[in-house]
């Protein structure tokens, strides 16, 4: 995820201690949007109304929980303090919103999501929306991050688009690799993501144009396949 990787790459918040990790960037291979659901039995609308209620942010150091931070603190919330912060894996959080454990729960994934299926296989889901400014906010304090929004088509029982931030989901090497490994590895996994789309839908970002998007440097080989497509990495 672009923002643990940001962290990583810059030594900062969690890898303060580790100090700054040498890593580069093989290609983006999609977009995870910020899911914020709960159910029609919670009577959640809006993201103000998180509070005093039961939230998981996900798992204990997840990249997920990260990213459920940073919104928080751009809109002055405190977990600690406004509601009763959970930290749960995506299976416990699934099966807690289902039971009604939880009345809301962040996930961090590309969309359409299975553990947002698997609760609407039960429940009638509700996604809401992150507020306007709320994002701008976000995005303008994390450069990482991007605007994004979560067509209504893609979730069951869904009557309009939810607006949220997104991370990229990167695919990171040791600073150093050989540079015709890196080449190799980088032609293969994109040239092949015909391959790769019988096993995930979001394959069809496994192209140039924005697998070269990044937001630390790329390894050499990957530069070269991408100048090899007319295309500079950015």
């Amino acid at each position: 995820m672009g923002s643990t990787l940001y962290q990583a790459y810059s030594g900062t918040d969690a890898f303060e201690a580790d100090g700054a990790l040498p890593l580069e960037i093989l290609f983006n291979m999609y977009p995870a949007p910020q899911h914020l659901v709960t159910t029609t039995r919670t009577g959640i609308t809006s993201f103000e109304d998180l509070k005093g209620k039961k939230v998981s942010l996900g798992a204990p150091g997840s990249g997920n929980q990260v990213l459920a931070r940073m919104i928080l603190e751009a809109a002055g919330m405190d977990p600690d303090k406004d509601f009763s912060a959970q930290q749960l894996t995506q299976p416990e959080a699934a099966m807690a919103l289902k039971d009604g454990n939880v009345d809301a729960v962040f996930w961090n994934f590309a969309a359409p999501g299975s553990a947002v299926l698997e609760v609407a296989a039960v429940r009638d889901v509700v996604l809401i929306p992150l507020p306007e400014e709320l994002v701008k906010k976000v995005v303008e304090k994390n450069s990482f991050l991007f605007p994004y929004t979560i067509k209504k088509e893609v979730y069951p029982g869904q009557t309009k688009d939810t607006l949220t931030v997104a991370d990229g989901n990167y695919l990171v090497v040791k600073k150093g690799m050989d540079e015709t490994l890196g080449y190799n590895l980088t032609k293969t996994l994109i040239d092949n993501r015909e391959a790769f789309m019988k096993v995930t839908q979001q394959a069809v970002h496994f192209a140039p144009e924005s697998s070269s998007v990044g937001i630390i440097p790329f390894t050499p080989g990957a530069v070269k396949y991408f100048k090899e497509q007319g295309i500079e990495v950015k």
